[in-house]
């Protein structure tokens, strides 16, 4: 996803001016007294920074200089009440309104391959002492610069952005409190208080569009005032694939939050949403329907609903070899053994579980079904290839991915993201490699594509789905009124900590997550590592070749290793942009 949002640096203008103007004394006099005309929610935070470390002043003075600037900007059309700021979706913009850090304006600049989402965010942000109610916004079709082609505004999905109160971890992060995450359906919103209202646009750009340039607006609309914003997409010369073939896996459990079963039927949208950004719910493959039955009817109606929305891999029941014959039979009838996995007999052993329970169960289900692919999470053990046919190991552990991309033997190497993975020990902090919390940074999220690339990884495996929706203490039946709760209580033995947004990367509805999103986006970035690679393989010309051998690598500015990497994300974004114009340059 490659996002350039034009704005002025408002804040160290608005510096300059003041420390110009004030002498130090006197500027904190004035300071003093203007902070006394506040509303009490801004005078409470006189003394607090942000999640930046920036003092409550500066952002004060930030947002001011930034009302000013936005409305110079739209003159006669700017709203009283409110201001816009515009975000690309790599960073999770906090809740408080002095804390925005993107651009502060009306204008969207975007470029997306064709067959691709496209995302960004609008902030509106009420002024000091403002509320608003009855906040929404609408898009408009996109039109081509000649108006002869149109991408139809259906395909411009729009959602309210929810937050939720993280607790106090033993790991570090940016802030304790409300994160964004969920997604809603577009609706009204009300912003009072310190608050804005944030909306989620997403754009999937049709196979069929022409490359070139598309112009269109969006209408935000808050009490009786309306802005435009202005939405410029550029659509490059390449089509993504449908479905970008690297296996993203998850466990889905079939229950609501309070612990009632669904349907096939209810159980059915939650595989669509999965799967509608890329990601395998693989545990379809061994829900509603009995071993001792052997009724695979709904089995089959789902797995054809999967495989029609590009389910890559599913997951079979563990059992005793004997009592697998008639499902593996069926498989094999319908030709889908090969899209079939087994997890193995223990999970995340360490080294004598290994040699005493998972080496034997892979020799014995491999004697019965030689085809059928046995995984496993796991710490290196010797002849980890003699337990499973995909071994997936986790950033931190044991002695690295280097290690373990060199001692995988004949198994294939996954990534492993799980935030308490036991029987293990680690090279580096596990905070320090990216990972799928709800207070990790995006970039996070995104970058753990780049490094399957960068590794040669050919899958990675995020624990989980939504097997976590219960919560253990905290009761999230009717959520979306009462607010999504994260319990305060650690796991226990022989897990532990507190892991904010641990197994679950989607909520009740089904209603996707910033989280499932960025995933996404990462895999499309690993669609355009592919596709330059293949044009750089059939290229003539031996300058782009050594381009795209750079590129492909991928650049330092953006990752080092595993626990060493860009936190600002506007090197994955410029890089990202280059790799789709020498993609361009190279042709066919």
């Amino acid at each position: 996803m490659g996002s350039n949002f034009k704005g002025k640096n408002i804040f160290i203008r608005a510096l300059f001016f003041s420390l110009l103007f004030y002498p130090f004394g006197r500027a904190e006099t004035v300071d003093k007294s203007f902070l006394t005309t506040l509303p009490p929610e801004e005078q409470a935070m006189k003394d607090e920074v942000d999640h930046w470390g920036l003092p409550f002043s500066d952002q004060l003075r930030r947002f001011i200089s930034a009302r000013s600037s936005f409305r110079n900007e739209l003159g006669n059309r700017a709203p009283k009440n409110f201001i816009l700021g515009i975000q690309h979706g790599l960073e999770k913009v906090a809740q408080n309104k002095y804390w925005f850090k993107g651009d502060y304006t009306s204008t969207v600049e975007l470029e997306a391959a064709r067959n691709e989402y496209e995302c960004f965010q609008i902030a509106v942000l009420p002024d000091i002492g403002k509320s608003l109610s009855n906040v929404s916004v609408s898009p408009q079709d996109l039109r081509s610069r000649d108006s002869k082609e149109v991408i139809p505004s259906r395909m411009i999905e729009i959602y309210r952005v929810g937050y939720v109160k993280t607790v106090p971890a033993r790991y570090p992060s940016l802030y304790t409190g409300p994160w964004p995450d969920y997604f809603l359906p577009n609706a009204p919103l009300e912003i009072s208080g310190t608050d804005l209202g944030l909306f989620w646009v997403e754009i999937k750009v049709p196979e069929e569009t022409s490359p070139g340039d598309y112009r269109g607006e969006l209408t935000v609309r808050a009490d009786s005032e309306t802005v435009s914003v202005q939405l410029n997409l550029h659509v490059y010369d390449f089509t993504l694939p449908d479905r970008v073939p690297f296996p993203i896996a998850v466990w889905t459990n079939p229950r609501w939050p309070g612990g009632e079963e669904m349907t096939a039927e209810e159980y059915r949208p939650l595989v669509a949403e999965f799967l509608k950004h890329g990601v395998d719910p693989v545990s379809v493959g061994k829900q509603f329907f009995s071993l001792q039955e052997n009724d695979f009817r709904v089995l089959d109606e789902n797995l054809h609903f999967s495989f029609d929305r590009g389910l890559q891999l599913f997951e079979i029941p563990r059992a005793a070899p004997e009592q697998l014959k008639p499902l593996v039979e069926h498989l094999r009838r319908k030709g889908w053994i090969e899209k079939a996995l087994i997890y193995s007999n223990q999970d995340e052993p360490d080294a004598e579980l290994f040699r005493t329970e998972n080496i034997p169960f892979y020799r014995e289900m491999h004697s019965f079904y030689p085809e059928l692919r046995i995984y496993l999470a796991s710490e290196y053990h010797p002849q980890i290839d003699d337990g499973c046919d995909i071994w997936m190991t986790d950033l931190s552990t044991g002695e690295g991915v280097d290690f373990a991309r060199n001692n995988s033997g004949k198994a294939e190497l996954w990534f492993y993201y799980c935030h308490l993975p036991v029987r293990i020990d680690y090279i580096r902090p596990l905070i320090q490699a990216p990972n799928m919390m709800i207070d990790n940074e995006a970039v996070e999220h995104r970058l753990t594509l780049w490094l399957a690339w960068k590794y040669e990884i050919r899958g990675m495996f995020i624990w989980a789905g939504n097997w976590d929706w219960g919560g253990g203490d905290a009761d999230r039946r009717d959520w979306e009124n009462k607010g999504w709760h994260l319990p305060d209580k650690p796991s226990g033995f022989p897990y532990a900590g507190i892991h904010n947004g641990n197994g679950y990367l989607i909520y009740p509805g089904p209603c996707p997550s910033i989280r499932l999103k960025v995933i996404r986006d990462g895999l499309e970035d690993y669609g355009y590592f592919m596709e330059l690679r293949k044009r750089a393989e059939h290229s003539a010309s031996e300058k782009l070749r050594r381009e795209a051998k750079k590129l492909l690598s991928i650049p330092e500015k953006v990752l080092i290793d595993s626990h060493y990497f860009n936190r600002n994300p506007r090197a994955l974004i410029e890089t990202r942009k280059e790799i789709a114009r020498l993609i361009e340059a190279l042709g066919e």
